[in-house]
């Protein structure tokens, strides 16, 4: 049995068997879900790994590297973050950009972990324009020994878009997981919360391998069939890659805000370096 929860004003999540229980709590009246500097995730079995408030794009365990944009990624204050410090980091899609590339990666390494529960605030910019293959990738988590990844994903070629979810391994080549449970719209300029839950396969080939995923505390998507790559250990780095099918006809951003990380209690080797 897993419990996963926060204090007060902040997400309360529940793991238990195969049932995940999200409670959220409202700090103001007309937020909706807005969160006041919501602490870091406090479980038994995870426990939290690394909490960032983005008032700097680098240090805490993070790396910043510039992909195909013309323009450095940076950090900036927004009025509208339903959070406190409302610093957030702002990822720039310049038009000179890479077909099917990402403007730049922050990524941290992470302890070869077999499960990882991933939150972090999210907002597009009100002139966003999505491709034909959807409205881009946000995140990525990587297997050990190049042995995969998977990402969450803003489906769908227009508004409103939706969060799905992309195995790239055996047996699948690759998978979208898409929302079962509820379909949170994703539209412009507004901030929403995404939790993200992975959870490796009990033994190889025991196909019980877990990935669900939460937009703005409602369970979107929850499968509980996964399987997961056989020779890989657990998962060795967690990114910010967003990666665009065709270069945007102007610039636009997508804006990150708090991102915390929770990853097993016990202690695993991992290379601090990790991917770049």
């Amino acid at each position: 049995m897993l419990f996963v929860f926060r204090p007060v004003l902040a997400p309360l999540m529940a793991v238990m068997g195969s049932t995940i229980i999200a409670v959220v709590a409202c700090d103001q009246p007309g937020m909706g879900l807005g969160i006041l500097d919501p602490a870091p995730v406090q479980v038994q079995q995870l426990v939290p790994f690394n909490d960032q408030s983005w008032s700097a794009m680098q240090g805490d365990g993070w790396n910043y590297l510039r992909r195909s944009s013309s323009v450095d990624d940076d950090i900036v204050t927004d009025p509208s973050a339903p959070f406190v410090p409302r610093d957030v980091l702002r990822i720039v899609f310049t038009p000179d950009m890479a077909r099917d590339s990402e403007p730049s990666v922050h990524w941290i390494p992470l302890p070869h972990a077999r499960q990882v529960l991933a939150t972090w605030w999210m907002k597009l910019s009100p002139n966003w324009t999505p491709s034909p293959a959807g409205g881009g990738k946000i995140t990525f988590l990587w297997t050990s020994d190049g042995q995969g990844q998977v990402y969450s994903n803003v489906g769908g070629s227009k508004a409103p878009h939706r969060i799905n979810i992309n195995t790239e391994w055996a047996p699948y080549g690759q998978r979208f997981w898409e929302p079962n449970r509820t379909m949170t719209p994703v539209a412009y300029d507004h901030w929403y919360r995404i939790d993200w839950y992975a959870k490796w396969e009990s033994a190889a080939g025991a196909r019980d391998g877990v990935i669900r995923w939460w937009v703005n505390g409602i369970l979107n998507g929850e499968y509980s069939d996964v399987s997961f790559p056989s020779s890989a250990v657990g998962f060795e780095q967690f990114e910010f890659a967003p990666t665009l099918q065709l270069p945007p006809p102007a610039t636009q951003f997508m804006y990150i805000g708090r991102t915390s990380i929770s990853v097993p209690q016990q202690p695993e080797l991992f290379s601090p370096s990790g991917k770049h």
